[in-house]
């Protein structure tokens, strides 16, 4: 019977800046980890038709990853909240004006089964260019866990080899 290349349920593990030397394995999570692909779909038109659609041009794909980080390190924190760590101290910096492809990294999405990440390369998602992005709020309750969702724009690879793609499922 067939299923996905990742697999049909279970959670995973990220690296952000998969292939370069300091990549950062992002885990655990608590919630999902969700992968959004959209595209913009320019209507063609026809004054006979009225405002019924004749045709339709893509107008352009965005792609968004939402990671739900929950009992993270200050390491993984600073590098995903766009902080500074000193010591033990995380300052939380704002940000204008920076641009964010420059700075962009692969990012690996691997299923873990067993508490263990998958070492095989097939059932990853390869995500080439991702940037993160601040999206949390933090509650204080009696009965809320604490967690840090961090959004990455997934950005459209202007490299060589990769150019006009977002990524891979499954990689070699």
């Amino acid at each position: 019977m067939p299923k996905l290349y990742c697999g049909d349920m279970g959670p995973c593990e990220i690296e952000w800046g998969y292939g370069e030397s300091g990549a950062i394995t992002l885990a655990p999570f608590l919630g999902k980890v969700s992968l959004k692909q959209t595209d913009t779909i320019n209507s063609i038109q026809e004054e006979a038709f009225g405002d019924a659609d004749v045709d339709g041009v893509f107008g352009g794909s965005k792609a968004e990853l939402d990671v739900p980080m929950t009992r993270s390190t200050l390491l993984q924190l600073e590098a995903v909240l766009l902080g500074e760590l000193t010591g033990s101290v995380l300052t939380m910096k704002g940000m204008v004006g920076c641009d964010m492809y420059a700075h962009a990294k692969a990012m690996a999405i691997k299923p873990v089964c067993d508490n263990v990440a998958s070492i095989i390369p097939a059932e990853w998602t390869i995500l080439y260019k991702t940037y993160p992005f601040r999206k949390w709020t933090l509650e204080w309750d009696r009965s809320t866990q604490r967690v840090f969702l961090v959004g990455f724009k997934v950005f459209i690879s202007q490299e060589s080899g990769t150019y006009g793609n977002f990524g891979t499922f499954g990689s070699v």
